[in-house]
């Protein structure tokens, strides 16, 4: 056996590590191929000869694309968390050596996406111009993930329910929720709408344990009424608006959602003779003894930036 681990150990680098996890992230060996800038044949070789010393297969290959076996999805699981402490080395050392540059991976969810993350990356490039940044668009439930597994540094989401001790979460903003629906449904001309009214609706919603769906049937559970039923779910805030136009389906959005906004708005909120809840949006991070540099200085420009909003609207 401790002949085996000192092969393992010896045949085993980060580059197949690298090549892995974005075979699988893509599910696919050319478009991996073409992100890392080799051949397909270079790319496939790498991953065969990661199998041989492993012992196990690690992707199924099918008409479907390409999917990790279960061995395969744990290799990448630790993977991505030796990926993205090998770049924080890197950047962290390169801080230490007065260098302003690295790489921050920033994901959000729809809303802060809108005004709050792509104004904040506007200020703290034009302090750190040299930092390359990449976003991902999510619900807060997969961006919770890809913190924990490390494949983002900072998450802009909603405050989940159980917060892990491996990550920090800070609160930025409070934002009421509405529910919504085309603006020719024939519950939006109603002057009040009660929550017993909704039960013969369906509804375009995320799947659980999203933070919102959980508040939504939370509401309907204490007035007693049975939860609301989703015609389809989905992670897609554009997907959500597509299907609930021109129908009777109902969903909710932010208060300060443009989709509900202005006279030519699609949407409208109803006028529900109840309150609804409020979306906590923070920042999430994982807990390290020592933050590397850029995880800091945007962090404080998200807080920066929230705390001035909060200022304004309150002057107003």
């Amino acid at each position: 056996m401790g002949s085996q681990n000192v092969g393992l150990e010896q045949s085993m680098d980060l580059r197949q590590l690298r090549n892995l996890v974005l075979v699988a992230r893509y599910s696919s060996f050319g478009v991996a191929a073409e992100r890392l800038n080799v051949t397909q044949p270079a790319l496939s070789k790498s991953i065969r000869a990661l199998e041989e010393s492993v012992g196990v297969r690690l992707l199924d290959r099918g008409p479907w694309g390409v999917r990790p076996t279960d061995y395969g999805q744990r290799l990448i699981e630790y993977g991505e968390i030796v990926l993205s402490l090998t770049d924080e080395a890197r950047n962290e050392l390169d801080a230490m050596r007065g260098a302003k540059r690295g790489r921050l991976r920033v994901g959000a969810v729809t809303t802060a996406m809108r005004e709050i993350v792509p104004t904040a990356i506007k200020r703290f490039l034009a302090a750190q111009p040299d930092v390359d940044i990449s976003l991902n668009e999510e619900l807060s439930s997969a961006l919770y993930s890809a913190l924990l597994n490390g494949a983002i540094d900072i998450a802009v989401m909603s405050r989940p329910r159980e917060i892990s001790e491996e990550i920090e979460f800070h609160n930025l903003l409070e934002i009421p929720v509405d529910i919504v629906a085309d603006r020719d449904h024939e519950l939006v001309s109603l002057s009040k709408v009660s929550l017993a009214d909704l039960t013969e609706y369906r509804w375009v919603i995320p799947a659980r344990p999203e933070p919102d769906r959980l508040a939504l049937e939370a509401m309907f559970a204490a007035a007693q009424l049975p939860r609301p039923l989703a015609v389809c779910e989905t992670t897609s805030s554009t997907f959500q608006m597509s299907m609930i136009a021109s129908s009777k389906w109902l969903s909710y959005l932010t208060r300060t959602s443009v989709f509900v906004q202005g006279r030519d708005a699609q949407f409208a909120a109803l006028k529900l003779d109840s309150r609804t809840w409020t979306r906590s949006i923070g920042i999430a991070y994982r807990r390290r003894s020592v933050l590397r540099p850029v995880v800091i200085s945007f962090v404080r420009e998200l807080e920066a930036l929230c705390s001035s909003s909060i200022d304004r609207s309150r002057s107003s």
